[in-house]
């Protein structure tokens, strides 16, 4: 099981502040790099240089995407509609995750499979797809569509956004999820329905 604390500040001594503070209870540090409001190779030396743990450089200003690969984290979080251009500069050492998110509804078992499709055709190590669970409906198709993507050995991380998709950040973990992402405090949260780190950690013991 895997842990993921996502972090989004403002400011390096902030942005430093909270990545040890998360390493004391996560696998798994998801860095907003692109929330700072200035980026520099001496920042970031400072900031790579504190990581005993795995970073995802969550980006969302492809602009950043060579800085940062410089540093080689170990994963880097792509939009499903970033250019090919920006995707084949990930290197051999950083996992590419390629995301979907939907934040109106959780489509059909079909629609999941071909978002699937496409998001390994772009070269994806890992699958992440998240939805809006309007009903609980939502999170069971997405907990049965994570399963099976699991049994054919594929990495992925399926979840469904919002209270009534909850559950699949529990049952997520032991249905087949690469990792789940939970903040240290409420407040952290980066999509709507996260459960803290200590909540999931309750909710799997």
């Amino acid at each position: 099981m895997m842990i993921c604390a996502p972090i989004k500040k403002k400011t390096t001594g902030s942005l430093i502040k909270a990545i040890k503070d998360a390493q004391k209870h996560v696998e798994v540090i998801e860095v907003w790099f692109d929330e700072l409001k200035s980026l520099n190779n001496k920042d970031l030396k400072n900031i790579f240089a504190i990581k005993p743990h795995p970073f995802i450089y969550k980006c969302q200003n492809i602009e950043n995407i060579d800085a940062i690969l410089k540093f080689k984290p170990e994963y880097i979080d792509l939009d499903i509609d970033t250019p090919s251009k920006f995707t084949k500069k990930i290197g051999p050492k950083t996992s590419l995750i390629i995301s979907c998110h939907n934040f109106k509804e959780t489509p059909s078992t079909k629609t999941l499979k071909a978002l699937a499709k496409k998001i390994k055709s772009k070269g994806a190590d890992i699958i992440k797809i998240a939805t809006q669970a309007n009903d609980f409906e939502d999170s069971i198709r997405m907990l049965s569509f994570l399963s099976e993507l699991h049994k054919k050995g594929e990495r992925a991380i399926c979840i469904c956004m919002g209270e009534k998709g909850q559950i699949t950040r529990t049952a997520g973990l032991i249905l087949g999820n690469y990792l789940m992402y939970a903040p240290i405090k409420e407040s952290d949260a980066s999509a709507p329905g996260q459960l803290t780190v200590k909540q999931l950690q309750w909710h799997l013991k």
